[in-house]
């Protein structure tokens, strides 16, 4: 039997200092307090003033600490990554041999082996072959996703249970890799990886439930309370919505969820009336997801009040998702379109993307596994990838999330990426196409003021200001100070409050 929905709580806390909204820089009066009555903020102000004007109520004092609204990751696949951090990590895996012996030493006991994270690029151009998989495991499927989750590396168990052999076509927009005699390797790309992962066992429901309000804890611990949700990739079932219905039903949902519609469930979405902006204070309806394959959808779902979400990495791609939003036919009331990810934008290009209100939704942790990759491969026109100062220099509109499980889905990398243009090794040692960095301040704007844009929420979420969700975070050092990797890696959430209720903190010293 559902609970009723807890009344929101009251709240006054108390740290050094306080910014209401990252566009505005440090608030100058000094504020370094915020009141939070019934869920809402109640008042930012100096706490001396905000003591008589509470009175007698629960207080969180930090002292030492930084307040900002709290943060929204505007670009997670929520249930699939709650799945992804109970599997095999193989991130740091050096070659095929390395991250065979990393699954040989993690994996569990009894039916399918899964895992995650290798990454090809690392590997100088070596591929793996199910055969380094089959020595250690002749009998137990395994299934590893790569990094970038467009390729499936299985062993032959794996393949016999998908009935997989030399004599199965590649599917659509999908390619089963196979050696010169015609046999799988074991490698299989884009939509061929739904071959296996299909007769994978699915996750039960109360799973996912499970799953789901751990990875909220683990959101909560970096800052965050608010995320848009996305379709899985791969991980289909079952459907993110109703599972975050369960949480929000059991009173236990305590993130602000735009969730997005899958492009295959467009119709039923129409026919069932659902429009973007659709639900509550915890669960609304965002856009319809669409691969430029898809791009006949938008309008589609324009027709229908649904907005438009559309992947778009390279110029081509980018070039025809701002031909196709910026339509004023194609507009739709609840949402504005966005274009996901935005990663080569030329300049040609960039004077669009301020146009008709679009949100260019990118991630910056991706600069920083990629950067190399699209120096090989996109040459001179890399200048003009992830190319967030030239974006807001021509009125783009920026919402910056992770691309979970792609990524970690940990903030501070994007700051990280975003203010250095270099990796994790501090490389290129001058920052890649250093001219694109941009400040912290406008980061943490593209991660509260941008997603609350995106989310048709500007008022509500995104900001500390009177009768705006009493949804903030509080940090150990001051995010708009930070310059350099030192700063944005070392950044810690010392407490998150949503709602009012503090649902993460860590004693004080």
């Amino acid at each position: 039997m559902p609970r009723p929905r807890t009344p929101g709580r009251t709240l006054l806390v108390v740290a050094d200092r306080i910014h209401a909204g990252a566009a505005n820089g440090p608030d100058p009066l000094k504020a370094n307090a915020v009141l939070i009555r019934d869920g809402r903020i109640a008042a930012v102000g100096l706490a001396d003033g905000l003591r008589r004007i509470a009175g007698s109520v629960p207080t969180l004092d930090l002292p030492g600490a930084t307040i900002t609204p709290g943060l929204a990751d505007a670009h997670i696949h929520l249930t699939e990554w709650a799945f992804a951090r109970r599997e095999l990590d193989l991130t740091d895996a050096r070659d095929p041999e390395h991250a065979a012996d990393l699954v040989e030493a993690q994996a569990p006991t009894g039916g399918w082996i899964r895992g995650r994270g290798w990454n090809p690029h690392r590997w100088g151009g070596e591929s793996p072959h199910r055969r380094t998989l089959d020595r250690r495991f002749p009998e137990r499927p395994v299934a590893l996703q790569s990094h970038d989750m467009h390729a499936l590396w299985v062993n032959a168990e794996a393949l016999r249970r998908a009935g997989i052999d030399a004599e199965t076509p590649d599917p659509a927009d999908g390619r089963i890799v196979r050696d010169e005699h015609g046999e799988p390797t074991g490698l299989l790309l884009e939509n061929a990886a739904r071959l296996v992962v299909d007769r994978m066992p699915p996750p039960s429901f109360d799973d996912a439930v499970a799953a789901v309000l751990d990875a909220q804890r683990a959101l909560h611990a970096l800052g965050i309370t608010a995320v848009h949700s996305f379709p899985g990739i791969h991980v289909r079932d079952p459907d993110p919505l109703p599972v975050l219905e369960a949480l929000r039903a059991r009173d236990l949902l305590r993130l602000r969820v735009l969730h997005h519609i899958a492009l295959e469930k467009l119709d039923h979405a129409i026919a069932l009336g659902l429009r973007s902006g659709f639900g509550g204070e915890w669960i609304r309806i965002g856009g319809v997801k669409i691969f430029l394959d898809g791009a006949l959808g938008s309008r589609t779902a324009a027709g229908a009040g649904i907005a438009s979400t559309v992947h778009a990495i390279g110029d081509a791609a980018v070039a025809l998702a701002l031909d196709v939003l910026t339509r004023d036919a194609l507009r739709v009331e609840g949402l504005p379109h966005r274009i996901e990810h935005v990663q080569c934008c030329p300049a040609d290009l960039l004077p669009r993307t301020g146009l008709g209100g679009i949100v260019c939704s990118m991630q910056p942790a991706h600069l920083i596994t990629d950067w190399t990759a699209a120096d090989r491969h996109w040459g001179e026109r890399a200048r003009w990838t992830y190319a967030f100062r030239s974006l807001l220099e021509h009125g783009a509109r920026l919402a910056f999330g992770s691309d979970a499980p792609v990524e970690p889905v940990d903030p501070r990398l994007a700051f990280h990426a975003a203010l250095t243009r270099t990796d994790l090794a501090h490389r290129p040692e001058d920052g890649w196409y250093a001219r694109e960095r941009i400040t912290a301040a406008q980061v943490l704007e593209a991660y509260t003021a941008g997603p609350a844009a995106a989310a048709g929420a500007v008022g509500w979420l995104g900001s500390l200001t009177p009768g705006a969700a009493g949804d903030l975070a509080a940090w150990d050092a001051d995010p708009l100070t930070l310059r350099d990797a030192a700063g944005a890696l070392g950044l810690m959430c010392r407490a998150t409050v949503v709602a009012g209720e503090i649902v993460y903190s860590v004693p004080s010293h």
